[in-house]
């Protein structure tokens, strides 16, 4: 039994840290120590004390504390989750904790499907389940048959299947993946606060993957988050004049529209739809909506697109009459206003441009993640001359509106690594970016004055440049890669399956319902009427099941049956009542039917154990 247990634990220790990797967007650093350190300790086969225990359980609620504060999200439940089953893992064993650690662990599996959806996680998921089904089997001394797990299966999968394509799928309003960033990581925010953020640190979170029909050239990978048109003269809150909220129009004509055509799929709801600069066309499976090239397209709260498609143009166009000249102020002090006159004398924008870039390079403005807080636009052109992307487009933008070109600030991102086997860009919180587009001749223009400073961040794109001028945080996986391409093909291979899975699960929605039972001519109302049908004839034929089950033979029953058959064809008639009857009557026999008597008796008075019955058996058949 100890053998058992101790094979039974490291499997366990296993999945969890299998399970730890595989979240690690969601776990905190803290926990996935104490599941590496779980580890340990199981296979060195040592337990800690009660006290160490409740000292590693204080530590946790106070770096969870620190970590989340007052907040209660699924994020946090499932860190508490995963530290609780690892700390249940390092007790004392007994029957009944064994049963508690197959349950936690089975549930932190199942919840980390909430937050994990790939591919690699549902293999991860059924392995895992198998495992921990088997080891609950032999714990109880029974053996874990594959088909009766298949049998189970072919019980539940239809019922599924009818519960998937038919019962309206409802929006969950609780989000189980980080839509933002946390405070001091790299990361799209619809809003540019940049007067209290002191350093970012990188973040390779996915936010969305976008198909597009061929691979786009790197310097025009710009995609549109939202724009920012008011500035208190440095910041840029997002405003109401900023943003659309239109609803979806059914049956809306998109033939007339030309343009690069984009399928998005976010993995974690946004307030904003995100598209290729300049999109004009958003599409999902409510119907459409046209955007102009003013504002940006709010997302619902409560109706969230996380899959839909864009169409965008090449260039924004329009018209003067459109454009409100007056609310493109830039919201400086007098004493900043004239420090700008003073250094730029141009006011044209091409001039301008070439202006601000040579002082950029002159004064030697360097990019950085860590430029310290940087309060206000002067303490940036004159004193600090070091920033991030959000640094220079604030002040690129502050700079235009000094010399009355509107101007505004777009929020998104620049860059993405692209799969060439599914014909997608996967796009990470690295990649966000902020740059500027300034309105010149009825069109809006776009600077980006990172590339000025940091054209590798342009070339690259936000993950690729991350890891050239940090390796550290990706050290490990990126040198696997870089050594071992096949690694890398696998890796974008696998991305492939995973995203056009998931494209298909994920347009089974409501509106994709609709669209299926217009194929079939099935209408919705029907549902009420089939489904109680459905559920009284599934109970009938489960019910007919259990009874048919009950009618067959044991095995045990059975090798009786077959006994009694050799015996008869023997002459000895076995219709007894009790034991002694049956041992009488079998008196003058030899001893290999005695002992096969025997052993039916004691296999009879105790649970089975299958290897005795085969046994059994093969000796009843040589009679």
């Amino acid at each position: 039994m100890l053998k058992l247990q101790i094979r039974s634990e490291i499997k366990e220790v296993l999945i969890l840290l299998i399970f730890s990797i595989l979240m690690r967007d969601t776990l905190t650093g803290v926990t996935v120590a104490l599941v590496f350190f779980g580890a340990i300790m199981v296979w060195l086969g040592k337990k800690p004390s009660r006290l160490v225990r409740n000292i590693i359980t204080l530590g946790l609620f106070a770096a969870y504390w620190v970590t989340f504060g007052k907040v209660i999200d699924p994020e946090v439940g499932m860190n508490f989750l995963t530290s609780i089953v690892v700390l249940k893992l390092l007790e004392k064993e007994s029957v009944r904790d064994r049963y508690m650690i197959f349950f936690g662990i089975i549930l932190l599996v199942s919840a980390g499907s909430l937050f994990e959806r790939s591919l690699s996680y549902v293999f991860f998921f059924a392995i895992s389940f198998y495992l921990l089904i088997q080891d609950f089997y032999k714990n109880l001394h029974l053996k874990a048959k594959m088909q009766d797990l298949l049998k189970s299966l072919l019980w539940v999968l239809p019922f599924t299947v009818v519960m998937f394509f038919f019962v309206p799928r409802m929006i969950n309003p609780f989000q189980m993946e980080k839509g933002t960033p946390r405070k001091g990581e790299v990361g799209y925010t619809p809003e540019v606060d940049i007067s209290q953020v002191e350093s970012l640190s990188y973040n390779d979170s996915v936010v969305f993957q976008a198909s597009v029909e061929s691979q786009i050239s790197n310097d025009n990978l710009y995609w549109r988050g939202n724009t920012l048109s008011f500035s208190d003269g440095w910041n840029w809150p997002l405003m109401p004049q900023d943003r659309y909220q239109k609803p979806f129009r059914p049956n809306s004509q998109t033939v007339n529209y030309q343009g690069i055509k984009q399928n998005i799929r976010v993995f974690a709801q946004q307030d904003f739809y995100f598209g290729l600069d300049h999109p004009s066309l958003f599409m999902n499976s409510k119907g459409a909506v046209e955007l102009d090239s003013l504002r940006t397209l709010l997302q619902s709260q409560w109706q969230p697109s996380l899959k839909y498609q864009v169409i965008s143009v090449s260039e924004s166009i329009a018209s003067d009459a459109l454009v409100d000249l007056g609310k493109f102020k830039p919201g400086l002090k007098k004493l900043e206003r004239n420090w700008i006159n003073e250094h730029f004398k141009t006011n044209t924008l091409r001039e301008l441009e070439a202006e601000i870039k040579q002082y950029f390079l002159r004064e030697s403005f360097s990019y950085s993640l860590s430029p310290g807080r940087v309060e206000n636009l002067i303490d940036f052109l004159r004193d600090k001359k070091i920033g991030f992307c959000s640094h220079y487009a604030s002040a690129v933008a502050q700079i235009l509106r000094v010399k009355q070109i509107p101007s505004r600030l777009v929020s998104g991102f620049m860059g993405g690594t692209y799969n060439k086997y599914a014909g997608f860009y996967q796009i990470s919180q690295n990649d966000a970016h902020v740059w500027v587009e300034a309105f010149d001749q009825g069109k809006w223009i776009r600077l980006d004055p990172t590339g000025w400073i940091a054209p590798d961040r342009i070339r690259l794109g936000g993950e690729a440049f991350m890891q050239q001028v940090n390796p550290a945080p990706f050290s490990g996986m990126n040198v696997i890669t870089k050594n071992f391409k096949f690694i890398h093909q696998w890796q974008q291979w696998f991305s492939h399956l995973d995203y056009q899975f998931y494209q298909w699960l994920e347009e089974m929605d409501y509106y994709g319902q609709d669209h299926l039972f217009e194929k079939l001519k099935f209408k919705r109302e029907w549902i009420f009427s089939f489904l109680p049908i459905g559920i009284v004839l599934f109970m009938g034929i489960y019910l007919w099941h259990l009874n048919n089950k009950k009618r067959k033979r044991s095995e045990i029953e059975s090798l009786w049956i077959k006994f009694q058959q050799k015996m008869k064809a023997r002459g000895v008639h076995l219709e007894f009542v009790s034991v002694s009857d049956g041992r009488n009557a079998l008196s003058g026999q030899d001893q290999i039917i005695l002992s096969i008597w025997n052993q039916l008796v004691e296999a009879s008075f105790k649970a089975n154990d299958e290897k005795l019955l085969r046994i059994l058996k093969k000796k009843i058949k040589n009679l």
